[in-house]
Parts: structure tokens; C-alpha cells; sequence
């Protein structure tokens, strides 16, 4: 299973919790609709309020425990079951058991109405007839806010709820990896908004050592983050790990530009950067110790949290790129689902709708620095000045590959990022961690 390294770092602490949170003074549901109660159609009782009226329906919604976004779903199931009268019970089990769960749920009696499901084993479960598709719902106008559709959302992200052409999941947790740049610091040494990967190291040389800082902070420890960051430089030079066979694609040459990237930068990062995660690297701008930083989105909100940091108000955000006119990034995403087999699929629809809407998604971006799927999520004014990384996310989104989702993909991303530490520490050539990322890659689609 591939984790995001957003998630990694609070998963080790996590890992141990069971959360089972019955929302709405709701016991475990039987997955039966309550008879006579379902009006889909019913309109909400305020403006940006959930669609329908489910008096008695009792759904549960399956997902992983632990994770910071946790209060906030459970503070939108039972904000939604006083609006419909239905009511939704939390069955969270740690990340590692996510999927063994769902399936062995799912392939029984069922139990399960809405589901959180990573890219991981979504196309399993979608082939597997164990997802109700979506898009009749979405092409309903008497089941959505007007004007909503699937062309209200990005999308790259929305493709990805996709299998064989049928839409079964709405996405959400949005992320990919940019650039924050000290604007102040630019600013005095003549230095214009770096647009290029060439510009980053050129900002990185000049300001390195000034003031005692760092130029440029990153991530360099193999949780995810290191392959975050060559993803995107590959995505930027039109290159990807796979294609949709999937047959292993990685170019030399692409390679060799993401690898010696990250050698050149790490002369400009600050200590310890191999075993710096991207929480770290975040941590380094925010405490005045890196004059840039390159991490993923959800890391870099620390920038903008007083608590956290003493540089806040005095950051630029912008895509990595390697021509100027090619933003690019990686896509880091979930997706809500509804069970095949759920009674409540008018019910659950309600729910996804009204949750991965920007309203409600921009609740939890605020506390955790994710980010919608939504188009107007992105154009929202006061979401935007509380994240102004939000329009650089917004670029890079136009040009993204997502996340690998094949089984040995974690053992791939490993020998990857290995590789890249490897020629950071100068055990070995870039030209050699490229072949070693070769390999890599080759067994990722072995079976």
C-alpha cells in the first residue's frame, strides 16, 4: 500500500487507535433504509446545506483512525444527520488495516454505506463490483445545489474516480509538492520569483549562508517525500514511472535532471537533510532557517500558523517547473465511495455531495492545509488569503500524474529513494542512481 508522507508522520502514533464514534446519539446501522423516510430530492434547509430528508437512516461510513481530520468528518456526519434526520456511525480502523477491512466487508454481507478508499486498491474494489457508481447522481439536478456537476470539480482529480469510464469516487485530501519562497528575502538581494527548478538553485546559492540560513530546505529521508519530489521534476519534464499497461517509463534523462537536482540543492539545505521529513522541511522556513522551502502542500500550511512559525505573512508559493511554462505536480488524493451493497446509496450521495463541496472542504483545509477538489475551492478569496498556496496548487494541478497505485509500489518508492540518498552522500554517481532507479521501477510491476 503506498502511503502519502503527509500521513506517514502520524500514523507510527495513530497506528494503535480504533476509533469507532457514533455520531447523532446513532447506534451500529443494520444497512437498512428506514421505510417511507427517503426523499432524496428534498431541498436543504439553508443554502449550503446537504440535499434530502433521511429520517431514521442509520449509515456507517468507513474509514482509517487517527488522523487529524477525524473531528472535523465527525463534526460534518452529525451536521448533516440534523439536517436530514439520518444519522452516520464512524468505523475507523488503523491505515495498515484499512483495506483488509473494507474488503472482507464488502465481499460478505456488506455493513459498510460510504467508504474512504486510497488509490491503493480503489480499481480493486471498483472492478471487483464492490462500488456503486456515482455520475447518475452528479447528472441529477434535483439532487444537487444548482449549477453543481461533474464539471465542478478539477479535472485531474475526478478523472481519478474513474474505472473503465465509470465514475465511482469523488475526491478529496488534495495535495502535491510546491515551492515557498521568503518574498522579503528575494526582495533585498534582487532576486525575482524563481519560475524555474534552474532559478530555485541559483535563489538557493545566492542566499545560502545569509543570516544563517539555509537556501533551500526539502525533505531527504525515505518516507515518501524524496519520491514526491522526483515525481513532480518528471511529471514537469513530461515523464512518468508508468504507463497504463502498466509498463515501466522512466527516461534516463529525466531521471538524471530530478537526481542531480537534489544533489545540487542538498549543498544549500540544512543539516541533517537525509533524514529530514517534509514536516521538517516546512519547519525549517517557518523557523527562519531556510530562505526556501520544497514540500508538500498540507506541510507547508506551518508556514502560516503563528504557533508554528515566525516568518508568517512573508511567503510566495509557486509549482515546480522545469520550462516556466510547464507547472507541474504530482497528485496525492482519496476518494468517497458508496457501497455496492448499501440500502442507503440516496443517503450516502447526500453526504459525499454536501462534503466534498467547497463549503465543507474548506473547514479542515483551513486546520490541516489540504486541499478540495472542487474548481471554486480555488478561487475563493478569504479560503485563499488563509492559504495562499492555493493558487500555485491550483497551476501545478494542470499538469499532474497521480500517485502510483501498484501492490510493490512501496518497495519501488524505497530503492528510489535510496538511490537519491545514495548520490546526495556521493556513494554512488547520478548516472548509477538512475540504473538503480531503473531497477526499481522494473520491479514495481512485477508481480
Amino acid at each position: 500500500m503506498t502511503l502519502t508522507p503527509d500521513r506517514r508522520q502520524f500514523l507510527a502514533g495513530a497506528a494503535g487507535l480504533g476509533i469507532f464514534a457514533a455520531l447523532a446519539g446513532c447506534a451500529s446501522s443494520s444497512g437498512t433504509a428506514a421505510s417511507g423516510n427517503n426523499q432524496p430530492n428534498a431541498a436543504p434547509s439553508n443554502p449550503d446545506g446537504p440535499y434530502g430528508r433521511f429520517s431514521g437512516q442509520k449509515l456507517v461510513l468507513s474509514r482509517w483512525s487517527g488522523d487529524p481530520w477525524t473531528s472535523e468528518q465527525q463534526t460534518a456526519a452529525a451536521q448533516w444527520g440534523k439536517a436530514t434526520g439520518g444519522s452516520i456511525t464512524f468505523a475507523a480502523v488503523p491505515y495498515e488495516n484499512l483495506q483488509d477491512k473494507q474488503t472482507l466487508t464488502l465481499s460478505g454481507a456488506g455493513g459498510y454505506d460510504i467508504l474512504y478508499v486510497h488509490p491503493s486498491w480503489f480499481g480493486e474494489f471498483a472492478k471487483g463490483g464492490l462500488l456503486a457508481p456515482v455520475g447518475g447522481y452528479l447528472a441529477d439536478a434535483s439532487r444537487n445545489p444548482p449549477g453543481f456537476s461533474a464539471a465542478s470539480y478539477l479535472p485531474a482529480p475526478l478523472a481519478q474516480g474513474k474505472y473503465n469510464g465509470t465514475l465511482y469516487g469523488l475526491p478529496d485530501f488534495i495535495s502535491t509538492v510546491l515551492l515557498a519562497y521568503r518574498k522579503d528575502l528575494l526582495q533585498e538581494a534582487g532576486i525575482k520569483p524563481p519560475a524555474t527548478l534552474a532559478d530555485v538553485l541559483a535563489a538557493a546559492a545566492k542566499l545560502n549562508g545569509k543570516n544563517g540560513m539555509s537556501g533551500l530546505a526539502l525533505p531527504g529521508a525515505k518516507t515518501g517525500g524524496v519520491s514526491d519530489v522526483v515525481s513532480t521534476i518528471l511529471t514537469a519534464q513530461g515523464n512518468w514511472w508508468y504507463n497504463s499497461i502498466p509498463k515501466d517509463t522512466l527516461s534516463d534523462t529525466a531521471a538524471s535532471t530530478a537526481v542531480q537536482f537534489y544533489v545540487t540543492a542538498a549543498k544549500y539545505a540544512p543539516p541533517g537533510l537525509l533524514s529530514a521529513a517534509v514536516d521538517d522541511a516546512a519547519t525549517s522556513g517557518a523557523t527562519g532557517k531556510a530562505a526556501m522551502v520544497i514540500s508538500t502542500s498540507p506541510s507547508l500550511q506551518a508556514l502560516q500558523d503563528p504557533s508554528k512559525s515566525s516568518t508568517v505573512g512573508k511567503w510566495g508559493y509557486a509549482p515546480l517547473a522545469v520550462a516556466a511554462d510547464k507547472p507541474s505536480g504530482e497528485l496525492v488524493y482519496w476518494l468517497w465511495c458508496i457501497a455496492a451493497k448499501s440500502a442507503n446509496k440516496d443517503a450516502a450521495y447526500s453526504f459525499l455531495q454536501w462534503y466534498t463541496n467547497t463549503q465543507q472542504q474548506a473547514l479542515i483545509a483551513v486546520q490541516g492545509g489540504t486541499a478540495g477538489g472542487t474548481k471554486s475551492f480555488y478561487t475563493d478569496s478569504a479560503l485563499t488569503a488563509k492559504l495562499p498556496f492555493l493558487p500555485a496548487l491550483n497551476q501545478a494541478l494542470t499538469n499532474t500524474n497521480p500517485q502510483p497505485n501498484l501492490p510493490n509500489w512501496p518497495q519501488a518508492q524505497d530503492a528510489i529513494e535510496t538511490a537519491v540518498q545514495n548520490a546526495v552522500s556521493g556513494k554512488q554517481s547520478v548516472s548509477s542512481a538512475v540504473a538503480a532507479m531503473q531497477s526499481a521501477v522494473q520491479t514495481g510491476v512485477a508481480s
